[in-house]
């Protein structure tokens, strides 16, 4: 056996060994690990869910702000109801008075635990600000840290942390 086919065969039965080590470990998980690191599954789900509640409630329409909030009422929970409810006084007081319209997308994001049903998730937010008579959008980027809770089979938004 040349000595290139024995450094494959190293190899392969390294990857064999990791792959196998690894399944195990994941088999083992209980629900108190970190599923976002193995279940690709529910770590989309989150993902989902999460991205359309902060861009749901994140943004706005001066023309029909019942919907942000609407939008809110459906997607919140615990501390981040009032959080969101001080936070967005001023805001809607603001698109009244400047009729303004934001757009918020999710430019990325990252599940950083969840385990059972709790979530954290990190967002990283790109935030378009439409100001009336035709002026240049307003642009801004922002950082979130929430923390989500699955209630009734579907992730809500518990608590908001600007970084």
């Amino acid at each position: 056996m040349s000595r290139l086919s024995q450094v494959l065969a190293a190899i392969v039965v390294v990857a064999l060994g990791c792959a196998v080590w690894f399944g195990v470990e994941a088999s083992i998980l209980d629900s108190g690990d970190n599923a976002a690191l193995v279940d690709q599954s529910a770590t989309a789900e989150v993902s989902d869910q999460v991205g359309a509640a902060v861009k749901a409630v994140f943004s706005y329409d001066y023309g029909n702000l019942a919907r942000t909030e609407r939008a809110a009422a459906d997607v919140l929970v615990g501390d981040a109801v009032s959080q969101y409810r001080d936070q967005f006084a001023s805001a809607r007081k603001r698109a009244e008075e400047q009729k303004l319209v934001r757009t918020t997308t999710v430019r990325s994001l990252g599940v950083r635990e969840l385990r059972g049903d709790d979530a954290s998730v990190l967002l990283f937010l790109d935030q378009q600000t439409l100001v009336p008579n035709g002026g240049a959008p307003q642009t801004s980027v922002a950082q979130l840290s929430v923390t989500a809770k699955r209630v009734d089979g579907r992730w809500r938004l518990s608590r908001l942390d600007p970084l």
